[in-house]
């Protein structure tokens, strides 16, 4: 609230009042009074010198004028990011915040070195909120040091560590590790569980930290490695975790024998999706509670042929030209290569790679229904799209029974429109 009376008194004395020439400014700010000087500061004309003298000014006020200039030149905002007013930190972590979303780190190397440290002083600053505005801009750039963002992720604040783990740069899994193990809130190791291609360590650092929830995100992280012994600790818990059960039935490389124990744990609904898994070994399995679909005598399967580094879609152009692009290899890729299951699904709904994404991106269980049947599949495919790529909760799923189609073909025609549309805007 303070700060909010400071900037309206300041915006209205600035916008009540012409600008002051140089020689009437430079006068005030040396010698004027403080209302005097906090004109000056907020002048929007103010020449950056002035306002490089005015950072050092005795009165708080006069100071929070220039943190909040935008002409304040990086040397000063340097200056303020340490000041001894809360306030004043507050403003230029405000204001530097979302001038770096618009600055290149080869627009001036002198300005950018300046802006990094600026962010430096302004990632270790006591109050919690400006530490906080520096996480969130972390979570959507890069650009950002990783040392910067590594020490706001393991920030004991939740509301810090939280958006710094959303940093789009790596952090190696010693890292992520020592994030976990130094962590008392169960946020912060659910926002690690999320982080994209985490290793074996960092997952069992999470089943052993982490909460029901946290577990939970790991589990459905599809890029995430788990070994067999944490994958067992899981299951050994999962009977009094139901919240887990989708997300184990679904895992990528399930090994056979957590598909035996899981049987006897997960309901009739998950055990059918177990039961329709193809990438199971079935010899493997030591439970006779575990029955897998047996293919018909005649028919002779030929696994496929991979070639070594070949594109997603000079793959799915070869499978599609033998006959083979079924719905069993979407399936079996779906979280795994999303490359691949845009670059098949484009090439059998004859819709553009970018309106694909855009239906695989969207969350909705009728955009992803609809790009199911226009790819002449099947409600199986449908529901998988839905649970592994839309990540839905089960009441926000389309279902069907007997394998009909919940949707009238005039809805899902809608609705692919509707998303070329979209692409087409975008």
């Amino acid at each position: 609230m303070i700060r909010g009376g400071f900037r309206r008194l300041i915006s209205a004395k600035a916008a009540s009042e012409p600008s002051l020439s140089f020689e009437e400014a430079t006068k005030l700010a040396r010698s004027g009074a403080p209302d005097e000087r906090c004109v000056v500061a907020a002048d929007p004309n103010t020449k950056p010198e002035l306002l490089y003298f005015l950072a050092r000014d005795s009165s708080p006020k006069v100071r929070s004028a220039v943190a909040s200039h935008l002409a304040t030149p990086r040397q000063a905002d340097l200056l303020l990011a340490l000041d001894e007013s809360p306030d004043v930190r507050l403003l230029v972590a405000e204001k530097v915040t979302k001038q770096v979303r618009s600055l290149g780190q080869d627009e001036a190397a002198q300005l950018w070195q300046l802006t990094v440290s600026v962010l430096e002083a302004l990632a270790k600053d006591d109050l919690v909120k400006v530490r906080q505005l520096v996480a969130e801009t972390a979570k959507g750039l890069e650009k950002i040091p990783k040392p910067i963002a590594y020490s706001l992720a393991k920030d004991r604040e939740p509301d810090v560590a939280v958006p710094a783990l959303a940093y789009p740069g790596r952090f190696v899994d010693e890292e992520l590790v020592s994030v976990v193990e130094g962590s008392h809130d169960s946020r912060i190791v659910t926002a690690v569980a999320r982080r994209p291609m985490i290793g074996i360590k960092v997952s069992e650092a999470v089943v052993v930290r982490g909460d029901e929830a946290a577990i939970t995100a790991l589990l459905s992280n599809k890029s995430a490695q788990i070994d067999s012994q944490t994958l067992d600790r899981v299951i050994e818990q999962a009977a009094s975790h139901p919240a887990w059960h989708e997300a184990l039935v679904n895992l990528p490389s399930l090994p056979a024998s957590a598909v035996a124990k899981l049987s006897g744990i997960v309901s009739a609904t998950l055990g059918g999706v177990l039961r329709g898994r193809r990438d199971i070994d079935r010899s493997a399995t030591a439970d006779d509670r575990v029955s897998f679909p047996s293919a018909p005598p005649t028919e002779t399967i030929i696994p496929e042929v991979l070639i070594p580094n070949e594109d997603p879609l000079a793959r799915a152009r070869r499978l599609q030209a033998d006959g083979r692009l079924d719905e069993d290899i979407i399936v079996d890729t779906l979280g795994t290569d999303l490359d691949f299951t845009i670059a098949a699904l484009s090439i059998r709904s004859r819709l553009p790679p970018a309106v694909v994404a855009k239906i695989l991106s969207s969350h909705s269980a009728k955009g992803l229904t609809s790009l199911a049947w226009k790819s002449g599949y099947s409600m199986r495919l449908a529901l998988q799209l839905q649970i592994r790529i839309g990540r839905l909760p089960p009441k926000a799923r389309l279902t069907s029974s007997g394998g009909t189609w919940p949707l009238a073909q005039s809805e899902m025609d809608w609705q692919i429109d509707f998303f070329k549309s979209l692409a087409e805007s975008a």
